[in-house]
């Protein structure tokens, strides 16, 4: 499987630069601690990496402790398929093999030459076996769709990803999507450049996996909002109270329900500040709703007693 053509070690360095300058960088920081056990086992798509003379496999294994074995026309289990008369070894039989020497991370780049019937099952047997040699974690690459078969197997790893959580699919197909000359005529195969852009593009999945993203922030308060309130004031006197609420995602919006508040001479702000000279004595039930940043709502009900003074009591 040669490459029909390569670019300058000069053209892959700016190329490599690109990726890198675009956020899809390594990322992982120098230290005095073992470099982190990587095992990447593939088929013949990293040839790219492993047989190029550019930067990709430096990109590829910067800053880890990496084992790699790429086979050409490996299938999971059973016989991978022929190649110059021989046939190499399984991804399963290279598994076992390196049952105690496996990183705490495994990358598997696999399954476009694997038989559809037996794909699914040879999935669930491949993370078994490596959840029984205690691997952590597994980046599965997944595959260029660009056959029905291809878009079925990428629905099976997304499929097994949902019953196993140590499990990552890498979407490579939309990674690269936008670099149709990455892919030698096959559109499978990669040239030297795509050898840079997959290289980089698992490093950044395994950086990921050793520093993972802060977990996200705990959800908002609820809001909570005492549901009936009481209230006090004096005919002719200027009324200012302030309508409480307990937790909640600000601003809060308050609105009054009905033509009550009118009925009491008093305004409603959207702060829920109560405002107005009460003109006559009573009880008033002023209901308002009260909701949140979030769409969060509460109802409640405020009490207002309205006192005369003793000026109006007199008029009366």
């Amino acid at each position: 499987m040669s490459l029909h053509r390569r670019l300058s070690a000069a053209a892959l360095v700016v190329l490599a630069a690109a990726l890198l300058s675009s956020g899809i960088s390594p990322g992982v920081a120098r230290a005095t601690a073992p470099a982190p056990r990587v095992s990447v086992i593939s088929d013949s798509i990293l040839t790219a990496v492993l047989w190029s003379d550019g930067p990709a496999q430096g990109l590829l294994k910067d800053g880890l402790d990496m084992q790699i074995d790429a086979g050409v026309c490996r299938r999971l289990n059973g016989e991978s398929c022929e190649f110059n008369g021989s046939h190499v070894p399984t991804t399963l039989n290279v598994i076992n093999s390196w049952s105690s020497q496996l990183g705490s991370i495994v990358v598997i780049v696999d399954g476009y030459n694997d038989l559809p019937a037996n794909f699914a099952g040879d999935v669930e047997l491949t993370l078994n076996t490596l959840r029984d040699h205690g691997v952590k974690h597994v980046l599965w690459v997944g595959l260029h769709d660009i056959r029905p078969e291809f878009a079925a197997k990428n629905a099976v790893l997304a499929a097994a990803a949902r019953r196993h959580q140590e499990l990552r699919v890498l979407d490579w197909n939309k990674f690269s999507s936008a670099h149709p000359d990455w892919y030698q005529t096959d559109s499978i195969h990669l040239m030297p450049a795509g050898g840079v852009g997959i290289a980089t593009f698992i490093r950044q999945g395994i950086a990921d996996t050793l520093s993972p993203p802060p977990p996200p922030p705990p959800p908002p308060a609820p809001l909570a909002v005492p549901a009936h309130q009481t209230m006090h004031g004096r005919v002719g006197v200027p009324f200012d109270q302030k309508l409480h609420a307990g937790p909640g995602t600000a601003p809060l919006h308050w609105q009054a329900t009905n033509v009550s508040l009118r009925r009491a001479r008093l305004h409603l702000s959207a702060g829920g500040e109560l405002t107005g000279t009460p003109s006559h004595a009573g009880t008033f039930a002023l209901p308002f709703v009260v909701s949140d940043a979030h769409g969060a709502t509460a109802h409640v009900t405020v009490s207002l007693t309205v006192r005369p003074t003793a000026a109006h009591a007199k008029r009366r």
